[in-house]
């Protein structure tokens, strides 16, 4: 194992105190050349690959095997980031808590963080920008503009407060009935 995926499989191993309890353990799978996340059954499935110095995740149902992109950073961070965050929504759906909210419903490009943009990118998915930074990170738009609000917070943040009943003290829940 090179370098970079050992980094990866220190950063999944970290993801995974969510990921498992969320029914996603990850481990690396040969036969992918991919870190897998499934569920049980594999109905999911989440893959994460480094692809040209990125991190990509994708993800597939088992009746459709196209992979759909997710998301994709060159950061690790960035990534450990937003599969914190992820799982944590997989597993308060599982605990039959609220949803989680970063802004309010309907979730639309014009509500990504301050200082960010999101563009159309080339081919599928979007592109996340901010001021001052050329790290540009891909994906769907909704997932983007999540984000967008939580990239400042560090993974165990986004824990805490993602496994917070209310969210707090940075999310909030939807409180529609």
């Amino acid at each position: 194992m090179n370098e970079a995926a050992a980094d990866v499989q220190a950063m999944v191993d970290r993801v995974n105190e969510v990921a498992i309890p969320a029914d996603f353990g990850g481990s690396f799978w040969e036969e992918f050349d991919a870190w897998l996340f499934a569920n049980s059954g594999a109905e999911i499935r989440n893959f994460l690959r480094i692809v040209d110095n990125r991190l990509v995740l994708t993800n597939a149902q088992r009746s459709n095997t196209t992979e759909q992109l997710v998301f994709s950073t060159p950061s690790l961070s960035d990534m450990e980031k937003f599969l914190t965050y992820y799982f944590c929504d997989s597993l308060r759906e599982d605990r039959r808590l609220p949803m989680l909210l970063v802004v309010s419903i309907p979730v639309t490009v014009d509500k990504a963080a301050e200082g960010f943009s999101i563009a159309k990118a080339e081919g599928l998915g979007y592109e996340l920008h901010c001021r001052g930074e050329s790290v540009v990170r891909r994906g769907r738009l909704i997932g983007l503009v999540k984000f967008s609000h939580y990239v400042a917070l560090t993974p165990e943040e986004i824990r805490a407060s993602a496994l917070d009943p209310e969210g707090k003290p940075h999310f909030m829940v939807d409180t529609r009935t």
